[in-house]
């Protein structure tokens, strides 16, 4: 009897400005993988569409190297895949497309090595491989999750959030920016006072978003100092797009996750005519609405 997997993984923002490597949000953009055991006992990947032109075919693929490595971790093993992949997420511009393809290949050993992993148990095994669980986790669960993976031990702590009743508008730039060249330009350490600065900042601004009081919220978020004080020359639309969303009284304009992708967080009332000018104003970006997904992978199994 044959069997294949589908997999809908929604996409993720991170760090929320304060919440370095540490905050995540689960969007509803997706990454869509159908994968079935291969006929000829090769490992085979076809992508469709212009989000995923370029990608590796063979074994230099990330979800190929995701397979491996939870084949060694679990002394396991996964037949070759046909793999069949479509994205709505766009490749290095900040938008978790990497962390989507990560789960989506611990789901597909999980369920052609016959592992039956729990649910955080992939988190783990997703955040041992990124480094950080701000995006695989929300991936995973859906929502708004906080958390820390401790390097030395390799255990991962995470937190649900109740996310912001807010709306969410992202900005696009036509550009790639990918996240080892978004860290080149980060400093290798603060100094003590800074960091507890910074620390106090993003505490304040969890406690904020937690009370419903999305001006403090967005004012904190804005005040970062461990990443986007760097990155911002990256981006050279950023600073018109938090102009922009200031015009229309924004809470915060920050930017999601490496860049350089702006995520701008306003009130419902005023989103669909900021998205608007956006649009107007920076022709070469693509600006649009988008919310939180809150359900997380959906996974269906197929049996024939």
């Amino acid at each position: 009897m044959g069997e294949s997997l589908k997999l809908k993984v929604p996409a993720s923002t991170a760090n929320l400005g304060v919440g370095f490597d540490s905050i995540g949000l689960a969007l509803n953009k997706f990454l869509y993988v159908e994968a079935e055991v291969s006929a000829d006992d090769r490992w085979h990947f076809h992508h469709k569409g212009d989000n995923l032109h370029g990608l590796p075919t063979d074994e230099h693929h990330l979800i190929y190297q995701v397979v491996q490595f939870l084949e060694q971790k679990y002394d396991m093993s996964v037949p070759p895949l046909d793999v069949t992949m479509r994205s709505e997420i766009p490749l290095a511009r900040g938008l978790g497309s990497s962390a989507s393809a990560l789960v989506a290949g611990i789901y597909l050993a999980d369920f052609f090595g016959h592992l039956q992993l729990s649910e955080f148990e992939m988190v783990e095994a997703a955040t041992e491989i990124e480094g950080h669980p701000d995006n695989v986790a929300p991936v995973i669960y859906g929502g708004m999750i906080a958390g820390f993976y401790n390097h030395e031990t390799k255990e991962t702590y995470i937190s649900s959030i109740e996310p912001p009743y807010v709306n969410l508008v992202i900005t696009i730039p036509s550009y790639e920016l990918k996240t080892h060249d978004s860290r080149q330009v980060l400093p290798k350490s603060f100094e003590h006072e800074q960091a507890v600065q910074y620390s106090a900042i993003s505490n304040t601004m969890l406690s904020a978003l937690m009370q419903h009081d999305y001006q403090l919220a967005g004012m904190l978020m804005e005040m970062d100092g461990f990443h986007e004080p760097y990155r911002q020359d990256l981006i050279p639309e950023f600073q018109r797009v938090k102009a922009l969303g200031r015009e229309y009284h924004a809470y915060a304009t920050v930017i999601s996750g490496a860049g350089p992708t702006i995520l701008t967080l306003i009130d419902p009332f005023k989103s669909g005519k900021l998205v608007r000018r956006l649009n107007k104003e920076l022709p070469d970006c693509e600006s649009e609405l988008i919310s939180v997904n809150k359900s997380g992978i959906i996974v269906e199994k197929v049996y024939d």
